[in-house]
């Protein structure tokens, strides 16, 4: 399988103007995003603070959080973040394919980890330090090849490996300081009941607690003597137990519906971080001595909350970003923060001067990025968007509208000033808050959404008779009925009067939307090398020309191009075995080219993004940066500027002009 990788493994900068082209794919403008996250840790003394992505290891200065260095961005999905007690290295666990340490001051990989077993690359935990810093320890949290591995730090030798004597599924985990033990939510596989929490002896497998406990996760920690263990719950609740004698020594329990999450400082006192959802705060307490340390607003659910050893510094994410408390801060004090959110990109699109990109992720908030100096702008009031937007379109009017759901209705607004012009009611057709394929006209009128019953329905907008401050009406007018499995993939022509759709049963299908009618069933070969079970995918795309003469449809295999008329087949494009699931789809403004993003698939470090030229079917120009998949595409008016979005949470700039 073909994968090629241009990036470079170790990038370093001091201009912070600059970290936009850190370890930029060849044929990339610029970057915007430094990646979804997924880890974040401190250094124990103080000077450093790793940012695991799926881009890559970022390392920043923490009071300012400048970033220093962005490494092992051959392959991205940093799951685990550790640095080791005397600071000097940090080891990164990459998904799926290896434990590495690095020297921090050398900037150079000393040792590699390499999981040969393919079950051992699932479930592993964060790897730990031992004390002396000479050994990594990981747990394999997967249901049949539960173990604890130990490596040597320096030179990735395997030392020991040992069988977690358990019938139950184990996670979340910690391990004791010494490494001693291993402690985690032990419960039912079938129906996932949590019964207790289990702690086991690493040498010997064996478990050697049992703890009476009552929540799905939680949050751990052991003292830094290893005697006690600590464990939070989303109920505002803190159990202390002593692990030896299995006696739970004090319960904590003022915080109501906090998601807690306690820390053991080096001289032994408990404090925790209560971050409270409906209060939109966090505070943090000296449990022992009943004392609140401080309190700050904060946006998110809290479920992304890190202390510092010291407990002086306690990383959280606010509204997408990661953002850094500090023990006695001025109250007046900005928090350092990483701008740019660090979720998975949902869609995106040009602002009509072409200078600022609108951009929704998947926890449905939305960000404006301003292209030229690739930095986030902040949201006026009246470009706010409820945190349930889904997507957002542009129309041949300049207007970009937003669609959003939640559990009783579908709405669509404009962007520019937030105005409601579209609220249709969930439950009176079909609709749920969690089916989530839509698809709006260029021109903005219609508005097609898929029920549970798997029927399309389609809404249409006039417009008010006299009084332009009233809202117009948006009437049902067609349910297209025909679809068996369910609704991936929906796309108006250009004027909205016809319909494409394709299911994950590979059934694509033209509708005359005004007749309410179906016109052709479009043929969507299965690939030969694909029994029926493997080619069921939920993954599917499907766009017009701007034209309206041709359909794209991309499943698992080739992309396919029909007549927009009658839905015969045009042409095949071949997709290589690295583009077999090409379902971003998007056609360039003068209809001449076409742009087909893959998902991600085993085997391959990056995903493509191709380029074809319609009329001869020939793929022009291939781009590899995203680390998974690919999510949406714009297109500059001038077709010389293509950007993607990923799920990996970065937007790439894509320059055409050497391929025009």
């Amino acid at each position: 399988m073909e994968d090629r990788n241009t990036q470079a493994t170790t990038s370093f900068s001091f201009d912070d103007s600059d970290i936009a082209k850190w370890a930029l794919p060849e044929g990339a403008i610029t970057r915007l995003g430094r990646g979804c996250l997924r880890d974040i840790a401190f250094s124990p003394d103080g000077q450093h603070f790793a940012v695991g992505t799926n881009i890559g290891l970022w390392l920043y200065e923490p009071s300012t959080l400048s970033p220093i260095a962005l490494w092992e961005t051959d392959r991205g999905y940093i799951d685990g973040v550790t640095f080791s007690p005397d600071s000097r290295w940090i080891a990164s666990h990459t998904y799926l394919e290896a434990i590495r340490v690095w020297d921090i001051q050398n900037a150079v990989c000393i040792a590699e980890m390499e999981f040969r077993n393919k079950p051992d690359r699932f479930g592993l935990t964060k790897p730990v330090f031992s004390q002396d810093g000479e050994r990594l320890v990981v747990f394999n949290e997967r249901e049949r090849n539960m173990k604890v591995q130990v490596w040597h730090s320096r030179t990735g030798a395997l030392l020991n490996e040992t069988e977690i004597q358990s019938t139950y599924n184990i996670y979340p985990t910690c391990f004791s300081p010494d490494s001693r033990l291993l402690a985690g939510t032990s419960h039912e596989r079938d129906n996932r009941t949590v019964e207790f929490i289990a702690a086991w002896d690493v040498e010997t497998g064996e478990q050697v607690a049992r703890l009476d406990w009552s929540e799905w996760g939680g949050r751990f920690c052991f003292s830094p003597c290893g005697k006690f263990l600590a464990a939070g719950s989303s109920a505002g609740k803190i159990h202390v137990w002593d692990v030896e004698s299995e006696n739970l020594e004090e319960t904590y329990t003022k915080h109501e519906d906090a998601q807690m999450h306690p820390h053991y400082l080096p001289e032994g006192g408990l404090i925790a971080a209560a971050a409270s959802p409906s209060q939109s705060k966090i505070d943090i307490w000296y449990l022992e001595k009943d004392e609140k340390i401080d309190t700050f607003e904060q946006q998110d659910k809290g479920n992304f909350v890190r202390f510092s050893e010291s407990g002086t510094h306690l990383a959280y994410i606010d509204s997408g970003e990661i953002k850094i408390w500090t023990k006695g801060r001025s109250t007046d004090q900005a928090f350092p923060t990483i701008q740019g959110p660090t979720l998975s990109v949902g869609s995106l699109v040009f602002a009509p001067d072409e200078k600022t990109l609108v951009v929704t992720y998947w926890s449905r908030t939305t960000f404006l990025w301003d292209i030229s100096n690739q930095r986030v702008r902040n949201l006026t009031a009246a470009e706010e968007l409820p945190n349930r937007t889904r997507s957002v379109y542009s129309t041949v009017s300049g207007k970009i509208l937003a669609i959003s759901r939640d559990e009783n209705s579908l709405k669509v607004r404009e962007f520019e000033n937030n105005k409601l012009i579209a609220e249709i009611p969930i439950p009176e057709t079909e609709l749920s808050s969690k089916t989530g394929t839509e698809a709006l006209t260029p021109t903005g009128h219609r508005l097609a959404a898929v029920g549970r019953d798997r029927n399309i329905y389609v809404w249409e907008y006039t417009p008010p008779a006299n009084d332009k401050n009233k809202r117009g009406n948006w009437e049902k007018c067609a349910v297209l009925t025909g679809h068996s499995g369910h609704v991936a993939a929906l796309a108006f022509n250009p004027d909205g009067k016809r319909l494409a759709s394709i299911s994950i049963d590979r059934t694509a299908l033209l509708w005359d939307v005004d007749a309410g009618e179906q016109i052709a069933e479009m043929d969507l070969p299965r690939p030969p090398s694909q029994g029926k079970r493997r080619g069921r995918y939920t993954d599917v795309g499907v766009a017009f020309s701007p034209l309206g003469d041709i359909i794209a449809g991309g499943h698992q295999g080739d992309i396919v191009l029909w007549d927009a008329t009658d839905g015969k087949t045009l042409m095949t494009l071949p997709q290589p075995q690295e583009s077999q699931r090409p379902i971003m789809l998007c056609f360039s403004p003068c209809g001449t080219y076409l742009a087909s993003g893959a998902w991600w698939q085993s085997g391959l470090q990056k995903v493509p993004i191709r380029l074809w030229k319609v009329a001869t079917s020939e793929n022009i120009a291939t781009f590899w940066g995203h680390t998974t998949d690919v999510q949406c595409f714009a297109f500059s008016q001038d077709g010389t500027l293509l950007i993607s979005g990923g799920y990996d949470g970065v937007i790439y700039l894509w320059d055409l002009k050497p391929y025009l």
